[in-house]
């Protein structure tokens, strides 16, 4: 896995298209998967999809006749476990004194799901002692999903509840602070995937630089667009991208993980010594430019990855 690093490394001197894992970024990496699909599959989550039980919200205003409108869906529902966040009709599950939201038609719970979008792997540059990740997490909840796809037992809302939140997992755990977290004394309890790293910098810490790694135009259209770029700059070969069967599912998974917790130890923390007090570490150019390509990379094999599951599950 150390190779991945290396070859990020020497990536970063090509020019890249910019992408990331805000909006923009899990739009790109169902972009590209959407335009991987086979042509049978694409036309079933298209159908999948009108079954979600908040399509009105996912389909907005889009036109329903633009030749892109399923792409378009396809893409608004890898952000839609985001959007919900900030939605009164949801509840912030993990918060013991939250009022749950009533139960809506089609919705399997109204929880927001805060600990599914990521996997904190752990380790440690100064000995520091590391906790093991909840038990609940991205990793657990993609296989779950994945399990759900296809299955004649589970209702067709379910599923495209179910496909939204697999959309958005896969694309979450390619994003390396999505995968880790470091423990050290500044951090006994680990910087929860960088948020707690501080970084002079508009984003403020290291994860939401990351999150946003020069990428910040989430309109669908050009997202489209620049996924298919990607999907032609970085091709891959089927033992990189497919799950073998479902007694594989868990270790795939996991090796998908490992790949972002070792670009996070090789090269997301390499932006500077990070201390308690200003001055943070500011990104330098090459930093910068760094975390471009990789991103680029990483939402690219991400689509890749989604489409050989929705072509295993749905074919």
């Amino acid at each position: 896995m150390r190779k991945l690093a290396i070859a990020a490394l020497l990536l970063a001197f090509s020019p890249p298209p910019a992408a990331a894992w805000n909006n923009a970024g899990h739009m790109t990496a169902a972009g590209v998967a959407y335009l991987s699909l086979s042509p049978e599959v694409r036309t079933r989550v298209d159908e999948l999809l009108r079954q979600h039980p908040d399509f009105a919200r996912i389909a907005g205003d889009f036109p329903p006749d633009d030749p892109d409108f399923g792409a378009v869906v396809f893409m608004r529902a890898a952000i839609w476990p985001d959007l919900i966040r900030g939605d009164s009709r949801f509840f912030d599950d993990t918060n013991p004194e939250a009022e749950p939201t009533p139960a809506l038609p089609g919705f399997p719970d109204m929880g927001i799901h805060k600990p599914w979008h990521f996997i904190d792997l752990p380790f440690t540059f100064d000995a520091a002692a590391v906790s093991q990740p909840d038990e609940v997490n991205a990793l657990t909840q993609i296989v779950a999903f994945r399990s759900a796809l296809g299955d004649p037992d589970v209702t067709a809302s379910e599923q495209a509840y179910d496909l939204s939140w697999l959309l958005h997992l896969v694309g979450d755990i390619h994003q390396p602070l999505h995968s880790t977290a470091r423990f050290s004394a500044l951090h006994p309890s680990g910087d929860r995937g960088g948020n707690s790293f501080l970084i002079n910098s508009n984003e403020r810490n290291l994860h939401s630089f990351w999150d946003r790694s020069l990428g910040t135009d989430d309109d669908p259209e050009r997202a489209l667009a620049l996924a298919g770029q990607l999907r032609e700059r970085f091709q891959v070969d089927s033992g990189e991208v497919e799950i073998a069967s479902a007694a594989s599912a868990e270790s795939t998974v996991l090796r998908w993980v490992e790949e972002s917790a070792t670009l996070a130890r090789y090269v997301v923390y390499t932006i500077g010594d990070e201390r308690g007090q200003p001055p943070h570490p500011r990104p330098a150019r090459t930093y910068r430019r760094l975390a471009n390509t990789l991103a680029n990379h990483r939402v690219a094999i991400a689509g890749q990855r989604i489409a050989a599951i929705l072509d295993d599950r749905l074919d």
